[in-house]
């Protein structure tokens, strides 16, 4: 009969072994010695665990509990990171870790199964260095991990038939503020009704008075954490303020089956989302188009909205503007999303996710390029594509009377910088501030990004 038990595994990997162990064999052997007596043996002990096996170039660690694991996984990373080292060898030695937990079959000390499988899958996408772990476990340890933690999002991994919703733990040494969203925490999604009955997905992170985020381009309530574009300005906000946000209509977990889709009702489900979270006032965060559904939205509503934080905004979409250029890519990228959106080798989200956020790391890029195919359909994104590129909120701008900040990067190549400034030269109430980059949207790791974030707090602040 087979025996099993709850258990909580930790895998552990060695980064780069193969090409290391040609470098310095019998050195690299020496030094993963050193780190299993001196780090891993040790830490393992302390969290009441056991080595399950050893596995050339990793292992397999057993625990009682999710936190003992957890915090285990993390002792380890950190032991790795101090200084003298723990271990001689002339590279720098790192390890992955991925955390998973559940029931295990027992065969005398050697244990099998999902629990010990998908602990692997974790470590294998863990960064070198770091801990990935499962919302499952992450749920079972509970919240007194004491360790800063990110949303990593859902993930599919081979052979396992459910997508994984994963964290990791940030080694950054960056403090993170109280009211940062726990990222361990899974998101409270809720449900609303636009008034054409559409299902839309909304979500509230931190604490304070609201500011509430207009949809644009395509998103996700939980990948936008991981977009390298998003994560930066959401992290600030909600770390100041209640952080409203939701997945446009036939968008990420909203409903996808679209039985209509116009401007009008894109501005409708904003207020929608208003009326759901209970904010009778606030401010807006609009990206991209939401500056036009925000435009639309405040001049609609002037007694709803108190500002808007608006970036890389248009008030034309591509086939209304006079150029016949704009025309054409317009009609030839929508005619390119709806042929080649979710093919296995990403080449055109690849080009998208490159002309958005060019400055991103290679990794954020891949990842961002794969998640946007989890976000829409190919059929929703053509026909939401036709929307867009028909804006007109020309007529309404001067109608918008809130104090406005509006922040275009000056080699945006998604949306132009001399549309962001005749959008700007639109709006009454309205500061337009360029900025030296190339992105779309502007990720951490932009040279600019210091100064959109100063603004973005400052204009918070007196607004």
């Amino acid at each position: 009969m087979t025996k099993r038990r709850f258990a909580a595994i930790v895998s552990l990997d060695v980064v780069g072994y193969s090409r290391m162990m040609q470098l310095d064999s019998k050195g690299l052997l020496a030094a993963l010695n050193s780190i299993f007596n001196s780090v891993i043996r040790k830490n393992v002990a302390a969290h009441d665990g056991r080595v399950v096996k050893l596995l050339g170039d990793g292992a397999i660690l057993e625990f009682h509990s999710a936190h003992d694991a957890i915090r285990c996984a993390a002792d380890i990373q950190m032991a790795m990171r101090s200084e003298p080292r723990p271990y001689s060898f002339a590279e720098q030695i790192n390890l992955r870790a991925g955390v998973h937990a559940g029931d295990v079959i027992v065969e005398r000390q050697d244990l099998f199964g999902d629990a010990v499988n998908i602990a692997a899958r974790l470590q294998a996408e863990a960064d070198p260095g770091g801990v990935l772990f499962s919302k499952t476990v992450a749920s079972l340890a509970g919240r007194d991990l004491g360790l800063p933690i990110q949303r990593e999002g859902s993930r599919r991994f081979k052979n396992i038939a459910e997508p994984i919703v994963t964290l990791k733990i940030d080694f950054s040494g960056k403090e993170v503020g109280t009211h940062r969203p726990r990222q361990a925490d899974s998101l409270n999604v809720r449900f609303c009704k636009s008034t054409d009955g559409q299902s839309l997905a909304w979500a509230s992170v931190g604490e304070g008075e609201p500011i509430v985020k207009a949809a644009n381009w395509i998103g996700h309530l939980e990948l936008d954490w991981r977009n390298p574009g998003m994560a930066p300005t959401f992290e600030l906000l909600s770390g100041r303020r209640r952080f409203v946000y939701y997945d446009a209509r036939g968008n990420g977990l909203s409903d996808w089956e679209m039985k209509n889709i116009s401007f009008d009702l894109m501005v409708d489900d904003l207020e929608a989302v208003f009326d759901a979270a209970e904010v009778e006032k606030a401010p807006i965060l609009a990206i991209s188009q939401g500056c036009a559904i925000a435009a639309a939205f405040a001049a609609r509503r002037p007694e709803r909205v108190s500002s808007i934080i608006m970036i890389g905004g248009y008030a034309l979409g591509r086939a209304m503007r006079k150029s016949e250029k704009d025309k054409q890519r317009a009609e030839a990228m929508r005619a390119m999303m709806s042929a080649g959106w979710d093919d296995d080798a990403p080449s055109l989200r690849d080009l998208l996710a490159e002309v958005i956020v060019p400055s991103a790391s290679r990794e954020d890029l891949r990842q961002y390029a794969e998640d946007m195919r989890l976000m829409i359909s190919p059929e929703n994104l053509g026909r939401y594509r036709e929307v867009l590129d028909h804006i007109d909120v020309t007529d309404i701008l001067p109608k918008v009377q809130v104090p406005c900040l509006f922040m275009h990067c000056r080699g945006d190549r998604m949306q132009p910088i001399e549309q962001g400034r005749k959008m700007a030269a639109g709006l009454p109430n309205c500061r337009f501030v360029p900025l030296d980059s190339n992105c779309h949207t502007i990720p951490a790791n932009d040279s600019v990004w210091p100064q959109a974030e100063r603004e973005m707090i400052a204009f918070l602040e007196q607004a």
